[in-house]
């Protein structure tokens, strides 16, 4: 009896990591999208119609050419995948042990981010509609889950 509160104070202990360590791949997936607004691109960003841009970010800007798919796909496809990547990891942290519920929110976390990208081809919010932004979230989504499903799932849920 004894060893199986040391092992559910464990799992428990476990569990409180990842969700910690979810919070803060999570946390730099939000930060590496918006390091690539910031430093390479127009600061035009829907962001700023919410909140006043920093002015200092005019000194950050790098200018950078596009004559590759190589950089633009960096420039213009990276930054949703990582956002996506983002919120799909903040859930994964919150609703860690709950399938339902984790798989519920993730449905509706995906269709808002889905129409926000469609809603750009109506003119529905500011940007351009691109199917590699579709891409490269399905990508960042998959892999998320792959590497869920074989590396950590079998080790901590076993």
């Amino acid at each position: 009896m004894a060893s199986m509160n040391f092992l559910n104070k464990s799992n428990k202990r476990n569990t409180s990591q990842l969700k910690l360590f979810y919070c803060l791949i999570s946390f730099l997936s939000l930060i590496g999208g918006i390091a690539i607004y910031a430093f390479f691109r127009n600061l035009n960003m829907v962001l700023f119609q919410f909140f006043p841009k920093p002015s200092f970010l005019n000194l950050l800007h790098f200018h950078v050419r596009t004559e590759s798919i190589l950089m633009s796909m960096f420039l213009f496809n990276l930054p949703d995948g990582l956002w996506f990547l983002s919120g799909l990891l903040i859930i994964r942290a919150v609703w860690l042990t709950n399938l339902k519920w984790r798989a519920i929110y993730c449905g509706i976390f995906s269709i808002i981010a889905l129409s926000m990208e469609f809603s750009q081809v109506f003119d529905g919010i500011s940007g351009t509609f691109d199917v590699l932004d579709i891409v490269f979230m399905a990508f960042f989504a998959l892999a998320e889950s792959l590497i869920f499903n074989r590396f950590i799932k079998r080790r901590v849920f076993v």
